[in-house]
């Protein structure tokens, strides 16, 4: 299979780096902390709608999210995943999955930090091959429940469910790629409260490729489809961010490096500035 932006190495490592992540950590001032599940953002940079080539992957992913709330609230988070291509093709795509056991911590003020595992994933998916550059995937799959200290603070005893769907265009060293993603959470399993939103993430590449390097801009936005008893008082939220990207692939081993800045928000009451280093290697 010929991917046309993506050769060799990188392109089967590259489509999966930020296939999956498994929570938006953000937190507000006041008693409301709430986001989608999913990181808003998480895949920005990937080429999720060019099916990959068979294989197993290693992905791992560090983000640090800074929220320039009142008091101040550093979030990281770690997301390594294990991905498999498989040679079986179903309705014409290719089949393919992956899994991820994330850990987290939350900081205020720099102090009083807290850290735990967050919410394990589960995803399955096809992958079709258009032609001439193009590409569309689909995944389901979802959350677990975890009981954890980060869980406790953002609401993770719960079931959520995951659609996504991508777009690419990865003709001519382009990577130009649209990722969607539908997000509905069950209650909470202790409290029967529910604690988060249903959502719906839009994530935006647009970069090139040069030689062993990359670089473009990037984007996402976020925007709850609900409104959760937890942060009922402060209404469905939504943000759009902008930024850059940066990568390089060594040979076996890539790196994809990015920054974005929040330029809108609506109900969050503080905007974010987020950096993440992104290793993707074939196993």
């Amino acid at each position: 299979m010929k991917l046309n932006s993506f050769n060799g190495t990188k392109s089967k490592a590259i489509i999966l780096a930020g296939i999956f992540g498994a929570a938006s950590l953000y937190a507000c001032g006041g008693d409301a902390i709430a986001a989608p599940v999913t990181a808003a953002g998480e895949s920005i940079g990937l080429a999720l709608g060019a099916p990959l080539p068979e294989g197993a992957y290693f992905i791992d992913t560090a983000m640090f999210i800074a929220i320039q709330s009142a008091p101040k609230v550093d979030v990281l988070v770690n997301i390594p995943v294990l991905a498999y291509s498989s040679p079986w093709k179903a309705l014409g795509g290719r089949a393919f999955g992956y899994v991820a056991l994330p850990q987290a911590a939350i900081g205020v003020e720099k102090a009083s930090w807290i850290k735990s595992l967050y919410n394990p994933a589960g995803f399955v998916g096809l992958a079709w091959d258009l032609g001439g550059g193009w590409g569309f995937s689909d995944v389901v799959g979802g959350y677990a429940p975890i009981h954890s200290e980060v869980g406790a603070v953002l609401g993770g005893n719960l079931w959520t469910f995951n659609n996504r769907a991508a777009l690419s265009y990865t003709g001519n060293d382009w990577n130009l790629t649209a990722h969607v993603i539908y997000g509905s959470s069950g209650h909470d399993r202790s409290t029967r409260i529910q604690t988060q939103n249903d959502y719906l993430n839009l994530d935006l590449t647009a970069i090139k490729r040069f030689g062993k390097w990359e670089a473009g801009v990037v984007g996402y936005s976020s925007a709850d489809l609900s409104t959760a008893a937890r942060n009922s008082a402060s209404g469905k939220q939504r943000q759009f961010a902008l930024g850059a990207l940066a990568g390089y692939n060594f040979g076996p081993v890539s790196i994809q490096m990015y920054l974005t800045r929040d330029v809108s928000e609506k109900n969050i009451g503080a905007d974010s500035n987020r950096a993440a280093v992104r290793l993707i290697a074939p196993l």
